[in-house]
């Protein structure tokens, strides 16, 4: 399912991938292809002790997805009978996938915000929850596919990875379900608190984007992903809550990213009573598995996120259960 969708520059990194892959099997003497079993469980030991190097798609089930991929290409059959690269792979996933953010980690996020800069990035990454969108896809949005609509606000885009290859759409409604997030030293020209209201953060951002096209015009994903995770010259407005703690090595890969406000808001809409069908629609997935596998982050942690109907409580009201 992966590789039918896969965009082209997702492909490209992939291709990336798997050089590092053929690099590692140089290393120890050995040929890429055909791999082996015992192979793909020691480069996969390998993988797990890789320090983030803050690029894209470097998670490591997805290099060892593309060096599969590579090997099924080459029609090489891997002789895996008791399936131990699946157990293996679903050990990487775990490993590397992103966590939550939710309003406790974005009140941290924008109490960051020091620069223009990182006032943008700040209210991409939020409209980005609120969409529940990739990053690719946001960055897509034109400033004037954002529009007002009686009262509401509608929020149109172009997916660019998924299982349709369509435009979409949402229309929100003004929400005030939980205090403002503050700036406190705030940029010029942003004003000292945000309102937890997707209305008023895409508002923000079509003002922001100015006479641009697009709605977030300088944010490139290189340069976004800086903005929020830091190098190693500059503090990332997610530094406060990436900073290590316990069971956590140093120098292993950051719990939060980019990712960690689509799997937020899938776990946020769940904890507030959303059906697992109606949260699978608006991220766009392919299948519910992806939104059973967020929703495990709930159970292992009730208290990762806070329950925010965010998306139109009053008119999608039967979308909700009850919750205590």
């Amino acid at each position: 399912m992966r590789a039918r969708y896969t965009t082209v520059g997702s492909k490209a990194t992939y291709d990336s991938n798997t050089a590092g892959y053929v690099s590692w099997c140089r290393g120890m003497g050995v040929e890429p292809y055909p791999t082996t079993v015992e192979r793909l469980e020691e480069f996969g030991g390998h993988l797990l002790l890789m320090p983030d190097d803050g690029a894209a798609y470097r998670a490591p089930q997805n290099i060892m997805a593309s060096v599969l991929a590579e090997n099924r290409a080459a029609e090489c059959v891997l002789d895996d009978p008791l399936n131990s690269v699946g157990r293996m792979m679903a050990v990487l996933g775990k490993e590397s996938q992103a966590e939550p953010l939710g309003v406790k980690e974005f009140r941290t996020i924008f109490d960051a915000v020091r620069t223009a800069g990182d006032y943008g990035a700040a209210l991409q990454i939020l409209g980005e929850f609120f969409t529940l969108l990739r990053t690719s896809s946001m960055q897509a949005i034109r400033a004037e596919d954002v529009t007002p609509e009686r009262g509401r606000l509608r929020v149109e885009w172009r997916m660019a990875k998924g299982k349709r290859k369509c435009m979409r759409f949402l229309t929100f409604e003004a929400v005030n379900l939980v205090p403002p997030l503050t700036l406190s030293d705030p940029p010029e020209g942003a004003p000292s608190s945000v309102r937890f209201c997707p209305v008023e953060v895409f508002t923000l951002l079509k003002h922001l984007a100015g006479s641009s096209q697009l709605l977030c015009p300088n944010a490139g994903y290189r340069s976004f992903r800086e903005a929020l995770c830091g190098t190693r010259t500059r503090r990332g407005l997610f530094a406060d809550i990436n900073e290590v703690s316990a069971g956590r090595r140093p120098g292993s890969r950051l719990p939060y990213t980019t990712h960690s406000a689509r799997v937020g808001a899938c776990c946020t809409l769940l904890k507030a009573g959303m059906g697992v069908m109606q949260v699978c629609e608006l991220g766009d997935w392919a299948s519910e598995d992806m939104v059973r596998l967020y929703g495990k982050k709930l159970t292992r942690d009730p208290y990762c996120v806070e329950a925010v109907r965010f998306y139109n409580p009053v008119s999608l009201a039967h979308c909700y259960a009850a919750t205590s």
